[in-house]
């Protein structure tokens, strides 16, 4: 009786492992799943019955906290082979580090063309305003050599007119145009044309303009 009951254990224990190393075969080569492992088990158990109609089903409260990171990952993948989960790990470590490499490559670029864009702006403010500057002396220039071409053209005319006439011209000047002339002239051309400053108010202006004279003549002498 006894090595009866030790031969039945025996055959049971052989066809445990036979079934065991089978559905490990399977898993093995693929041709068994999740999915077909949950169809087995419901043409097995049967499929769980669904709530009456017009009854809540009841909703089941997760155990644990949902999976996130590399704990995600690991309960995704559980199905695989350790070798092909540790080589998932590492081309997904992999992977994510070469993105964020290539983002940092591509901020240090951007910043490096924003700089250069800057710098351009830079350099081109500064030509304009020096192109500015130029032009503003060109001008300047420009008017100072019209100004003097008309002042020794205008000089030369003074010079050949009679003297009243020119006093003339000179009593509807400003006393800085008529100190210019008159400094310009020869004393003795200067000299007759003051003398025809006869009345008392062309006197009173050409008091005023021969201090002027005087004043720019001190300030003209070297010291």
């Amino acid at each position: 009786m006894k090595k009866l009951f030790n031969v039945l254990v025996l055959t049971l224990a052989m066809n445990f492992l036979a079934v065991a190393g089978g559905a490990g075969y399977l898993v093995f080569t693929g041709r068994l799943d999740r999915a077909k492992v949950r169809e087995i088990r419901e043409v097995v158990m049967g499929r769980p019955q669904t709530p009456p109609a017009g009854e809540a089903p009841a909703v089941a409260l997760p155990a644990t906290r949902p999976s996130t990171g590399l704990e995600g990952i690991l309960e995704r993948y559980a199905a695989l082979p350790p070798n092909d989960q540790v080589e998932f790990i590492r081309n997904t470590t992999q992977t994510q580090l070469a993105m964020v490499d290539r983002r940092q490559r591509e901020l240090a670029d951007q910043q490096r063309r924003v700089e250069a864009a800057a710098a351009q702006v830079a350099r081109d403010r500064a030509e304009l305003e020096a192109a500015r500057k130029r032009f503003a002396q060109e001008q300047e220039m420009a008017a100072q050599a019209a100004d003097e071409k008309g002042f020794a053209q205008s000089l030369d005319l003074y010079v050949s007119m009679p003297a009243r006439s020119v006093k003339t011209i000179f009593l509807g000047l400003d006393d800085a145009t008529v100190v210019r002339y008159l400094q310009a002239m020869e004393p003795r051309i200067a000299a007759r044309i003051t003398r025809e400053f006869k009345s008392p108010e062309e006197t009173e202006r050409l008091k005023r303009i021969m201090e002027r004279l005087r004043l720019q003549q001190a300030q003209a002498a070297p010291r």
